[in-house]
């Protein structure tokens, strides 16, 4: 066992089509990437954030962990104030 404080799991390269097929709500682009506000993460769902590959596609983890740090920001404000 190798100590960690984080550890990033990436695997795989694209949207899961599982997630949209089952949440129409949420808008995808011609790709079939969640459309989501790229400041944000809030997707077109109240409630609802996205980031990584299935937003972007293919992308790399650190891109990934940015967008991540984001969404937390809005969620957390969301939680607060309760303002979409």
């Amino acid at each position: 066992m190798i100590p960690a404080d984080v550890v990033v799991v990436a695997i795989g390269n694209g949207p899961n089509p599982i997630v949209t097929q089952t949440t129409p709500e949420l808008s995808t682009n011609k790709w079939g990437n969640i459309v989501a506000d790229p400041e944000t993460a809030k997707t077109t769902m109240r409630g609802v954030w996205a980031g990584g590959d299935i937003v972007l596609g293919a992308a790399t983890v650190i891109l990934a962990m940015g967008e991540g740090r984001r969404a937390a920001q809005s969620i957390h404000e969301y939680l607060t104030t309760g303002v979409w």
